[in-house]
Parts: C-alpha cells; structure tokens; sequence
C-alpha cells in the first residue's frame, strides 16, 4: 500500500501519496494491470476522510486505484481547478457542485459523503455591535452554500437580506476576519470554527439548526467516468468499506487520518458530521428526478438563480447515477 504525507504550503494542506512497489510476473499471461492513477482534491473537512483512510489503509490499491489526496484551505481554488482538469475528483458542498454545473455541465455526485450536523456555523466577533448604527458585516463565500446557511439564521432573527453588507471570506479565513473586526458574523466549519472560537468568536447558529440542508458529495465528470468506469466504481467500493471502518472504530479512523494529513488526532472528530452510507446514498438516489437528492438540487438551483449566480438551472435526475453505487453495503 502507499502511505499519503501531509505538507503545508501557501495553498495548505497537500497529502502527497507515495507510489508503492507492485510485484509482476513478467511474461505471465495473468501478471496485474497497472492500478488506475486518480487525483483528489478536497477541502480540509472530516466528511472526506474515508477517502484519506481508504488509501493509507491500502483499500484504494486493493481495487485498482492509485489514489492522491489533495487537501486544501482554498475552496475557491479548488474548484477552478477541478473545472480546469487538473484533478479526477473533488470533494465539495452539494451547492458548490451546483455553481460549478456552469463551467462544468458534464459534473456528476459520485457519492454523498455527508450530512454536514453541527460542523457547519455562524459566530459572532468579539468586536460586534461595537458601532450600532453601522449594518452588521457578514463573512461568508458568496455565491456558495454559506449565503443559504446565513440567510436561514437572518430569516430566523426576522432580518432582511438587504439591511447587512455581505463579505466574500473563504472559510479559512473567517477565524482572522472575526478576531481583527473585518467581519461582525462570519460562517465556516470544522476545524476552522474551533479556531475562531479560540480566537474570542461566538457560535449562534450551526447545521444542527438546517437539518438536510448541507450535504457534502463526492464529483466527478462523465467524461472520466467513460474513460475508467471500473476505476470510479472501485474508487466508490474502497470509500464505503474505509467509512464502515471509521464507524466501527472511530479512534482507529481518527488516528489513520490526522496520521494521513499530519493532524493532531485530537484535532480530527466526526463530532457535527454525519457520515453518509451506501445505504444512505442509494435512498438519496432513488427516485431520479423525483428523489431527496433531485429536490435538493432544485432548491439550490432555484436560490443561485434569484441571486443571479446561475442562469440555467441544471437537470438534477442528470447529476447523479446511482449505477456507479454498489448494490449492498459491503461487509466492515
């Protein structure tokens, strides 16, 4: 198996994999073809560690997948890049995969990976309400998931949209913003949320309060998964058997992951994250258009679109395809 190394750098955290030995009979009529090289990008979030844990534990190699995770504090970045090519896979919201349909029509949710419970929230700066009569400044990425996540506190609080100054502050950055009195409310997630709280912020809302509104899905595009079906599929099968060993033991998962991306175990928990299961996946699914995941979907699109960040929205039941799914839960 390979072993993934963390590093840090200007653009964060990067688990660059190892390549490992693989031992061939040469001239052998059943020597073992080469496993498939796939690259995947993702935000530093523990709803994506079975993907981490799948491959340090051997279980991407074990299904022909030669896997490289790359995890990063640039959301932004991230996701140009995937629409560029530069990587297989990404690892995102559910509403960032609807804003990239744009660049990206032929985009595809592999996998639901999570229910974002609690990791996602909103915290008040130390410094807010300093000057009343100013309007309160909100941090959040705009045109992403974040603006939904806050305008569902405001609507709570019974305040217009319209009487705060919205910021755009990728949610690395939201723990600096609160604490130097850029932003007075900034919204970000696990670890970043424990880091602003550190740093004198208040939580006052989370995804506790939004049940079902953030899922965090694995894309893909069609036209990779047409060039290397069974690479996808084995790339889906290791993931499912890697999060049915996190649950069986949560500290093993821990450790396998902070070990991965040069972590303090501590500082990695499913603590406000909801693993997603196959079997959770396949009820996400059903249905086509008419599914959990297709309404979810539209609800985004419908939103982007009333702000202006999406035009046309995209053909949900054509998002996902739930054949790349195992038909059972494979066995921990």
């Amino acid at each position: 198996m390979r072993t993934a190394v963390a590093t840090q750098g200007k653009a964060g955290w990067r688990a660059i994999a190892l390549m490992a030995a693989f031992l061939c009979a040469c001239g052998t009529a059943d020597a073992p073809s080469a496993p498939t090289p796939m690259r995947l990008g993702m935000d530093l979030w523990a709803g994506y560690f079975p993907a981490v844990i799948a491959e340090r534990e051997g279980l991407m190699a074990a299904q022909g997948v030669d896997l490289e995770v790359v995890a990063t504090r640039d959301t932004n970045g991230l996701i140009a890049e995937f629409a560029a090519g530069h990587y297989d896979l990404i690892a995102v919201s559910l509403g960032d995969a609807i804003i990239l349909s744009r660049n990206r029509p032929d985009v595809v949710v592999l996998l639901v990976a999570d229910e974002s419970s609690g990791g996602d929230q909103l915290l008040r700066a130390p410094t807010a309400g300093a000057d009343p009569a100013a309007p309160p400044r909100f941090g959040t990425n705009l045109g992403g998931f974040g603006e939904l996540f806050i305008r569902a506190w405001l609507e709570r609080e019974g305040i217009a949209p319209g009487d705060v100054v919205w910021a755009n502050v990728d949610a690395s950055d939201v723990p600096a913003a609160l604490a130097e009195g850029r932003i007075d409310f900034g919204h970000t997630w696990q670890p970043y949320a424990d880091e602003a709280v550190a740093a004198g912020a208040t939580p006052v809302f989370s995804s506790a309060d939004t049940p079902g509104l953030i899922l965090d899905v694995v894309l893909a595009t069609r036209t990779g998964m047409e060039r290397h079906p069974e690479a996808y599929r084995g790339f889906v099968r290791a993931w499912f058997e890697a999060e049915q060993r996190w649950r069986a033991d949560p500290a093993a998962g821990n450790a396998t992951a902070a070990a991965a991306l040069g972590l303090e175990a501590a500082n990695v928990s499913l603590a406000g994250v909801k693993l997603c299961s196959l079997d959770d996946n396949h009820h996400a699914m059903a249905g086509g258009a008419d599914s959990p995941l297709a309404s979810l979907i539209e609800r985004y699109a419908t939103f982007f679109i009333e702000r202006g960040s999406l035009s046309t929205p995209p053909d949900p039941a054509a998002m996902f395809d739930p054949a790349v799914l195992p038909e059972a839960t494979p066995a921990p």
